[in-house]
This record gives C-alpha cells, sequence and structure tokens, in this order.
C-alpha cells in the first residue's frame, strides 16, 4: 500500500519477486521474531553492516539493520547483513508488506476494530461499545491464560486514590502544570494537544477504569506515595531543580491485579455490545482509497485467516519489544551503544531473552500494519529501560544520595539527576568498570530525601531499616565479630530493591583499598565534594544543593557493581499521529479510519520514558484508550 515514489509503478520483475517472498510470509505470519532472543552487539551491527562504526544513519530509511527487500517474515533465518542490488544497503524485512492471505473466511462486518487487548486497546472498545458502535478487539493471548503486563498505574486527580487512601490528604493535580513539566522533562519532543488531552482528562477515564473495582478489591491496593503508620515521609520533594514530581499512583500488586481490574473492563464492554476474540492476532489491514476497509486476522487455533470488514481500526498492541528485527531498526542507538559481549534481558524477569518467543506480545504487530497502509514513523522511538539504564541498576534505584566514583577514584556523573531513566546516561558512554557507590555513617538520614518516582526507593520503615542491617552487618564484618545467622527456609518479604553488599571502613583510605579504586585520587574527590556540600554548590557535576550530602564522619561505607546495559521492559512509540490519535500518513495528514493507541502510539514521551509520578505509562494508555475511543466513535458518526 505504500508507493515506491511518485509517478512510478513496480515492474513486473519487482512484483513478481515480492510475490515470492511473500508467498514465503504468509503462512508464517506468526513468526516475527528469529527464534533467540539473546541480544548482543555483534548481532546489532552485524545486522547494520557496519560492525565497529559509531555512526549508522546512512541507510535510506535509517534502520540498523538493513535486509533484503525480497524479505521473508523474521525468523526465517535471513541474513540480516544482507544488501539490495547494486550492494546499496536494504530496508529491514519487516519493512516490506506481504501479499494479504489468499484464502480465508469472512467473519463479519463492524464499525471498529481493535487489535490488543492492554490498557489502551480494552479502553478504547469500551468507549465505541459504550457510544453504541459495533465492535471486535482481536487478541493473541488465548483467554484461560491472559495476562495484563503491569500492575502500577498513576491516577491523579481520581476518586479511586481517595478508595483506596480515605484519610490521606492527597492533592489535586493542576493539570496544566502537569503537561508544562512533561514538556520540560522530554525536551518538547511530544505531540502537545494529544499529551495536553492525557493531562486533562487523566482523572475521569481513570476513574472509569476502576468503577468495577469492589470495597474488597480496594482493601488488597494500595496507595505507593502515602506513608504507612511507621513512615516519615517528610523528607520527600516535590521538585529537585527544574523537574516536578506528583503525588498519586495506585498498586495492584495484591489480589485485584491489573489483569482483574481489565476482566472488569471486558465484562462492561461486553454488557454494551462488544465482542472479543481471544487467540486471534492482526495481521494485515485492508485498504480501499487510501481508507481503512477492514483487517485480516490470524486464528491461531486453526492456523486459518479471518477477514474483518470495518471503518476503523484502533491498532494498540504493546510495541515491538519483543521483535529483534524492529528494535535493530527502530532504535539504532542500541547498538551504537552496546560493547562486545552484551545481550539484551528482559526486565520483567532480569533474564537473557531465549528460546522461541514468537507467540509472545509485542511484536511489532500494529506499527507494521500501519507501516504498510501508509502511516509515519517518529523519528526516535522511546524505549523503558532501554538506552540509558546503565549505571548499576539497583545503585541507580535505591542509592542516588551517595557519591558514586569509577575505579580511579573520581565521580564521573550527577548521582541524583531527578530523572531517574536518564541518570545512567553517563556510564552508558564509558567502559563497563565497577562504579562503587559511597556514604559515610549518616547515610540513614540521607538516604531519607526522595521523590515520587520509579527511580527512587521510598523512606518506608521497611526499606529504612533494610538498609540499616545492611550497614551493620558491613560494620561487623569490619570489626571481625559478624556472626552468619543460620538461614531460613522460607523468608518474609523483603524491601523492594535490594542493594548490592556493603563494605565498610574506618577511614577513606582503608575504604578505597577495599573497594579496588585509587586511594589518592579518592581522597581528593572525596575532599572536593565535601566543600561542594558546605557551598551548597556542585562545580563538577551540578547536583542540586538540596542532595548535596557530605561524607566525613566515620565509619565509611561503600558497594560496587558493573556498569550494565541492556535491559529493556517495553518500547513506548512508534506512529505518527493527531490528537485524535489518528495515524498521520506521508503528507501529514489523517489516514481515514486508522488509529493508534497505546505504546504504539508516538510523540508521547520524547526521547525516552520518564516517570515524573510512577506509573504514568499505564495512565496514559489507560486515559488516552478511552479517548480514542471518543475520538473514533466521532469518525464513524
Amino acid at each position: 500500500m505504500l508507493p515506491l515514489a511518485k509517478g512510478r509503478r513496480r515492474s513486473a520483475g519487482a512484483r513478481s519477486r515480492r510475490r515470492r517472498a511473500s508467498a514465503r510470509n504468509v503462512r508464517k505470519v506468526d513468526t516475527v521474531s528469529n527464534g533467540t532472543r539473546e541480544f548482543s552487539r555483534r548481532h546489532f551491527l552485524q545486522g547494520a553492516g557496519v560492525f565497529g562504526a559509531g555512526v549508522l544513519g546512512a541507510a535510506a530509511l535509517g534502520g540498523c539493520a538493513p535486509q533484503t527487500q525480497q524479505a521473508t517474515a523474521a525468523g526465517e533465518g535471513d541474513d540480516l547483513a544482507a544488501t539490495g542490488e547494486g550492494g546499496a544497503p536494504a530496508q529491514a524485512a519487516w519493512r516490506t508488506e506481504p501479499e494479504p492471505p489468499a484464502e480465508f473466511e469472512d467473519a463479519g462486518t463492524y464499525d471498529a476494530v481493535v487489535v490488543g487487548h492492554g490498557y489502551a486497546g480494552v479502553c478504547a472498545a469500551r468507549e465505541l461499545a459504550e457510544s453504541g458502535k459495533k465492535v471486535v478487539l482481536l487478541e493473541t493471548q488465548a483467554e484461560d491464560t491472559y495476562a495484563a503486563c503491569g500492575n502500577q498505574s498513576a491516577a491523579h486527580n481520581s476518586q479511586i486514590l481517595r478508595r483506596v487512601n480515605p484519610t490521606a490528604d492527597i492533592p489535586e493535580v493542576d493539570p496544566v502544570e502537569f503537561f508544562q513539566n512533561w514538556a520540560i522533562i522530554t525536551g518538547n519532543q511530544i505531540n502537545q494537544p494529544l499529551v495536553m488531552r492525557y493531562c486533562q482528562n487523566m482523572g475521569a477515564n481513570i476513574d472509569k477504569y476502576y468503577d468495577r473495582v469492589t470495597d474488597e478489591d480496594v482493601a488488597t491496593m494500595a496507595h505507593m506515595d502515602t506513608p504507612g503508620p511507621e513512615d516519615d515521609y517528610s523528607t520527600m520533594m516535590d521538585a529537585v531543580g527544574p523537574i516536578k514530581f506528583f503525588n498519586g499512583t495506585v498498586d495492584c500488586y495484591g489480589d485485584c491485579s491489573q489483569t482483574k481490574v481489565q476482566g472488569y473492563n471486558r465484562e462492561a464492554a461486553k454488557e454494551a455490545g462488544a465482542e472479543f476474540r481471544f487467540n486471534t492476532r492482526g495481521v494485515q489491514l485492508i485498504m480501499e482509497n487510501g481508507a481503512v476497509a477492514g483487517i485480516y486476522a490470524l486464528d491461531k487455533g486453526t492456523d486459518s485467516y479471518l477477514k474483518f470488514n470495518c471503518k476503523a481500526v484502533v491498532v494498540a498492541t504493546g510495541g515491538f519489544a519483543y521483535n529483534e528485527e524492529m528494535l535493530c531498526d527502530l532504535i539504532p542507538e542500541i547498538a551504537d551503544n552496546m560493547v562486545e559481549g552484551e545481550v539484551w534481558k528482559d526486565a520483567h524477569q532480569n533474564v537473557r531473552f531465549e528460546g522461541d518467543v514468537s507467540n509472545m506480545q509485542y511484536q511489532g504487530d500494529g506499527i507494521k500494519m500501519a507501516f504498510w497502509a501508509g502511516g509515519r514513523l517518529e523519528p526516535f522511538i522511546p524505549g523503558m529501560n532501554s538506552k540509558f539504564i546503565a549505571s548499576p541498576s539497583m545503585m541507580n534505584y535505591t542509592l542516588p544520595q551517595a557519591v558514586w566514583v569509577r575505579p580511579d577514584g573520581k565521580r564521573f556523573c550527577n548521582e541524583f539527576y531527578p530523572v531517574a531513566e536518564q541518570r545512567g546516561t553517563a556510564s552508558v558512554y564509558l567502559p563497563r568498570e565497577p562504579v562503587t557507590c559511597v556514604f559515610d555513617n549518616n547515610f540513614l538520614e540521607y538516604r531519607r530525601y526522595t521523590v515520587s518516582q520509579h527511580g527512587f526507593t521510598s523512606p518506608t520503615a521497611m526499606n529504612m531499616e533494610s538498609m540499616a542491617k545492611d550497614m551493620e552487618v558491613a560494620r561487623q564484618k569490619f570489626e571481625g565479630t559478624y556472626v552468619e545467622p543460620e538461614k531460613k527456609e522460607e523468608e518474609g518479604p523483603g524491601a523492594m530493591f535490594q542493594h548490592p553488599e556493603i563494605i565498610c571502613a574506618d577511614t577513606l583510605e582503608g575504604l578505597a583499598e577495599a573497594a579496588g579504586i585509587d586511594p589518592v585520587e579518592f581522597v581528593a574527590q572525596i575532599e572536593r565534594w565535601n566543600e561542594y556540600c558546605k557551598n551548597g554548590r556542585d562545580e563538577e557535576f551540578g547536583r542540586d544543593a538540596k542532595v548535596l550530602f557530605p561524607v566525613e564522619e566515620g565509619p565509611f561505607y561503600a558497594c560496587s557493581g558493573t556498569t550494565e546495559f541492556g535491559e529493556i521492559m517495553c518500547t513506548c512509540g512508534g506512529l505518527l499521529t493527531d490528537a485524535e490519535q489518528n495515524v498521520l500518513g506521508a503528507d501529514f495528514k489523517p489516514i481515514p479510519g486508522l488509529y493508534a493507541s497505546g505504546n504504539d502510539c508516538g510523540r508521547r514521551f520524547g526521547y525516552e520514558y520518564i516517570t515524573p509520578t510512577s506509573g504514568v505509562s499505564l495512565q496514559m494508555a489507560i486515559t488516552l484508550g478511552f479517548e480514542c475511543g471518543k475520538s473514533v466513535a466521532k469518525f464513524l458518526g
């Protein structure tokens, strides 16, 4: 559906080659990765055909994994370094649209089809059904094993927060202030009217999403930003430098999981007339005269194709975090920043992606379909934990109040940079060497200074007790008085984040020797640091004066970890849309009937995911999912 160029048509030979390639594609649509998920720099750079190069932008399509245009489905084992005719880099195989299925069953006519039962998809389907539209939702997971990803959702200006924590003084969030802060953090690389629509509607839409949870459900939920009876949150800050943070996140880690809440929304949609087809994967749009006319889907149970006729399609398939080829093509920074031997890990499980993942979610189905239909891609696509988190992750999450040094004994960054997702930027571009986190005997007092964000550990009594215990163990080991306790068969729940083993010494020189860092440079660095703290001005990296904590009272403590690069939770963008989430075509005009929401929708987070409040990804997907349903209903009339 994408023209090769204005005024040009495919030659008969080109069409024939495309048909032959597509014949290999059509029965393998369900397989979109290469069957193994152990990523490394060699994989990526071999895909780019520029191993050792620092710039990957030479290909006309901007991808870092050129493939032959006569592409088979990724997973057929094609060489990612293939080139097109004349030796020029060819486009990535996923960009080549397959021929439509030759055989299919007519599945009926609908006003709209929603692809993906995530947060945005189920909310869009519910909104459409409650607006009186005939809608069907297609979901690749099986119904009996369906599971939602994620648990925390921001819930500003909502009643659900007050239900979860009725005695708390929960402030209202000014949507304009929230928007302005969002624009600052993202460098204003956002779809401004769409993000403002999120800010203006987040309270009402979050309440609609949670409107069926029972009192019993609420009893198992938590408001993560409000202290319990034993907690002291007096040092929680609402801003660090120019960056603001906002209280208001619902935790669904108990019996009322997000899978259960999505089930409530599915029930509401069904009661309004929506249909749901599980184990069914959307694979290709049907376009007529530049507008949506339907969609082909694969019934995974029968391995046969279905045709749904409709006037509108919402793609909300969760991005492409499990599609190696698309990651390589659309986020080339990954290849640039990896070193030999580094591999990608699943941030959910902290394990390597290995084995056949072709049946997993997040294969980029929605983005592929919309792209083939003429949709534009945003020029840089953000991810969650994909580009920047390279300082040892547990330090990044739990110890930003400390001083971080490398083996040469010198600092290398602003340890308390307020946007946690961007805090690891400096270590991405340094040798993968240990980073040592240093603090003194007063650290428990300093560690209480934190903000409401994913990248900080809240000063709960449990977390503070855990830190105090580990510091005490380190001191006892240094003094030679430590006795190893008997290991219990079943340990109770611990702190939310565990930090590396802590070491202790009574002098800075002794700490440097124990940690394996240059003692002369280290002592000089700490002397400079303490002077910055005294003057309230970090002359090296500009750390905010509120969070300058000296290292001067022994005993002294440290923990070390090797910088790591390669956890990915999800991608957070892809398709360019307008404020209605209507996908934009080559001329930046909306494609009639084609919409993208959730992590298929671009220009929401800028260059990388951010959390001015924990759980904004779910909150935005829920809010804009409902808003997308309203937009589609308006389009349908």
